[in-house]
């Protein structure tokens, strides 16, 4: 089945800075500065140029203006030299030269008298002041008027005789400087305006139009559509601040990408796991993504804003509440070198209601932590209640093996040929119950229908007796549905079994099953094995009597059926040594494994009266010498449990074979001949096998000091001597760090 897609992510929760309102575009901007640049400089160029024009027009009125003056000078000399005599001359000279509609006003000026002789246009000019001497040869501007002030010198003798003034409007001057003006302006404005227009065209063509694709693109980027680029194919910064961004906007879309896949990847983790995962921040509340375990489990499709308190603990305010208020409270403050400490202060399994039903849970915090502070705390809660149950489960079972084998071990302890009894009669009963009902569906006759009663009865009460519940179990449904088929067959005698048929097939099958579970249960409980099932109690005076009379008689037959009849199992002679072994390697510091097999295996009576004593020692001299600690264990590659194995092999009606085997260190050869060297023993060759017979000899042992199960060197000789009564042979084989093998034969069989 799809996953379904994930929900989009939400919005970050750092705030994002607030934009200030702009005033104008940077085009704006760029086109009012080139205005204003354009303007100033028209404005400098404008006034620079009018200024030029009105000097120009000024200088040739100027020049026009004093050759007019000078001439004038010049000509109201005579007169002035005989203004007595001649006034008329005076004045005929200023009318003509009123003809000059640029003169507005003149005046001549008797110098030897100090006055004003004849004047021209004082009606224009108003009185008019005699030059001073500063005046004198000047032009002088003042408004719309050109004051030009002569001396008139005398033709007849030296000096000077009087002095001129005349006034020259400028009225056509200004009427051309101000249309003059009027053009220069329009010049001016019309060069301003173009070159304005073109710089502008320019600047949003080359900068504010590649600058609008990248803001639109920046604006595409913040709102998530990534991996978009600008086409911008200018050579200039621009271009590259272009190429920049396009190379920024596949990084982003690649990233997003990657961290979108890896968030995927661990939403799906998260989701997939079997904990509750969310996170709350210093107000308690849950904040941030949650796992789908946490809403499942809490029963809610949303965690964020809830309060942490409330989520683990629901409304009630007991002590255990209120006690995670507190250490919620001081988590934040808490630094983060210290948190594992703190951390076991956290209730480590609380229960939540859910449905209704009390659901068990473990908790475990951990710090999310930024900037060196717990920003964060991250609760990893897990639904144990599976795994409660399972316990309980395992636990059941466990008492249930444990009370079932104390059962079994209670019937061997008391005499298991009555539990043998009842399965080989359970298991009659049971295939006669299989012969009544058939193979398939029939008709079943009232007496057969009692007859099945009865066996089902008995079984039960039995099984009830040796404690066996799945058998009494099986067979009480037996019953209810034989009184099905009791009821139906009361009318006519007789009922057909084909509703009921299968089932009464399957529920003798799982009876006979729980049989044969309990005969294992009793073979797993008995020392000697399946031997168990076989076995019968018989008085030992009885059979020592029978061996006797068979000796007596000299029948060979007799005595190797009586033989037979005394033999024992292994299992008799190793029963305590499977609890004693590991007990006795906690007192060498070791870990001890015995294992058995062939229990079942019966030993001839003469060996079964000294077996458990050589197999004792053996055992323990094995834990002793050969079991190394669990370091030295695991530093030589091996496990840490040491495995000692007894193993009893016959072969047709040959006396059996047993073996101890232990994977230690080995026999110390080297270490074995240099002790026989001490105690004046000298081994009988040079080789493996008789230096280690070394170790049989009394008195010899390699250990340094003597402690709880060896160091008096008697041991493997008792063994080999009392083996020896019994006609049994003792071999030794040793690989130096890897096992001891010692080997019990009868006398005559192959080594």
């Amino acid at each position: 089945m799809a996953r379904p897609s994930s929900p989009p992510r939400p919005p970050p929760t750092v705030p994002l800075p607030v934009r200030r309102a702009s005033l104008a575009s940077l085009g704006t901007k760029l086109a009012l500065a080139n205005v204003c640049v354009l303007a100033v400089v028209s404005t400098l160029l404008f006034f620079e140029l009018t200024r030029h024009e009105w000097t120009a027009l000024v200088a040739a009125k100027t020049q026009a203006a004093s050759m007019v003056a000078d001439l004038f000078a010049a000509t109201v000399a005579a007169p002035l030299d005989f203004v007595d005599t001649e006034p008329d001359e005076l004045e005929a000279e200023l009318a003509y030269l009123g003809t000059n509609r640029d003169v507005a006003c003149a005046a001549v000026w008797d110098a030897a008298r100090g006055r004003l002789v004849a004047e021209l246009g004082r009606e224009t000019c108003g009185p008019l002041a005699m030059p001073t001497d500063a005046e004198l040869g000047r032009v002088i501007v003042a408004g719309d008027r050109a004051r030009v002030a002569r001396v008139v010198r005398s033709p007849r003798r030296t000096g000077a005789i009087g002095r001129t003034l005349l006034v020259f409007s400028l009225a056509e001057e200004n009427v051309a400087f101000r249309a003059g003006r009027a053009r220069i302006f329009g010049l001016s404005f019309a060069l301003a305006a173009g070159t304005a227009g073109l710089l502008i065209a320019i600047t949003r063509r080359q900068i504010v139009a590649p600058l609008g694709k990248l803001t639109r693109a920046a604006r595409r980027i913040g709102r998530g559509e990534l991996g978009g680029s600008v086409d911008v194919r200018s050579q200039d910064e621009i271009g590259e601040l272009a190429w920049a961004f396009n190379r920024m906007s596949l990084a982003l879309a690649d990233r997003e990408q990657r961290l979108e896949s890896a968030r995927q990847e661990l939403r799906d983790l998260f989701d997939h796991m079997r904990q509750a995962i969310f996170a709350f921040g210093p107000d308690g509340r849950v904040v941030g993504a949650t796992s789908r375990q946490a809403t499942r489990l809490f029963g809610r499709p949303s965690l964020e804003g809830i309060d942490v308190r409330h989520l683990l603990y629901g409304a009630a305010e007991d002590l255990d509440a209120q006690a995670f208020g507190e250490w919620v409270a001081m988590a934040f403050s808490m630094p983060p070198a210290g948190w594992d400490e703190f951390a076991l202060l956290a209730p480590r399994e609380l229960v939540i209601t859910r449905d209704g039903r009390p659901v068990p849970l473990e908790i475990e915090a951990r710090p999310i932590v930024k900037d060196g502070t717990v920003e964060r705390v991250m609760i990893l809660a897990t639904d144990v209640s599976e795994t409660r149950a399972l316990e309980r489960v395992v636990q059941t079972q466990e008492e249930e093996h444990a009370r079932r084998m104390a059962a079994m071990q209670r019937l061997v302890a008391g005499g298991g040929q009555v539990f043998v009894q009842f399965m080989e009669t359970a298991r009659e009963r049971l295939q006669r119950c299989r012969a009544l009902v058939g193979l398939e569906a029939r008709t079943i006759r009232s007496e057969e229908i009692d007859e099945l009663f009865r066996h089902v009865h008995t079984i039960k009460g039995e099984a009830r007796a040796f404690d066996l519940r799945e058998l009494e179990a099986e067979t009480s449904t037996l019953e209810r549905e034989l009184d099905e088929l009791r009821s139906l067959a009361r009318k006519g005698g007789f009922a057909a079994t084909g509703s009921v048929h299968n089932a009464l097939v399957a529920r003798l099958a799982r009876a006979s099953d729980a049989i044969e579970q309990g005969a294992e249960a009793f073979v797993a409980a008995s020392p000697v094995g399946r031997a168990a099932l076989n076995q019968v109690t018989v008085q030992r005076p009885d059979v020592a009597n029978v061996m006797a009379l068979a000796e007596a008689r000299g029948d060979a037959d007799l005595l190797a059926a009586v033989a037979r009849l005394a033999a024992r199992p292994l299992g008799e002679s190793t029963a305590s040594l499977i609890d004693m072994a590991p007990t006795w390697g906690n007192l060498e510091h070791k870990r001890v494994h015995l294992d058995v097999e062939g229990r079942e295996v019966r030993v001839p009576p003469k060996l079964a009266r000294v077996l458990g004593a050589a197999l004792t020692h053996l055992v323990r001299n094995a834990i002793a010498h050969g079991i190394e600690t669990p370091d030295v264990r695991k530093a030589g590659g091996k496990p840490p449990v040491g495995r000692i194995r007894i193993q009893a092999v016959r072969s047709g009606e040959e006396a059996p074979t047993i073996v101890v085997e232990d994977d230690g260190r080995g026999l110390d050869l080297a270490a074995l001949a240099e002790r026989a060297a001490e105690i004046g023993v000298a081994a009988r060759g040079t080789g493996e096998r008789e230096r280690a017979e070394l170790a049989f000899v009394a008195g010899l042992t390699t250990s340094g000091e003597t402690g709880a199960l060896a160091g008096r060197g008697v041991g493997l000789g008792a063994v080999r001597d009392d083996l020896a009564g019994a006609g049994y042979a003792v071999d030794v084989a040793s690989q130096p760090g890897q096992y001891t093998r010692i080997t019990l034969r009868p006398r005559g069989a192959a080594g």
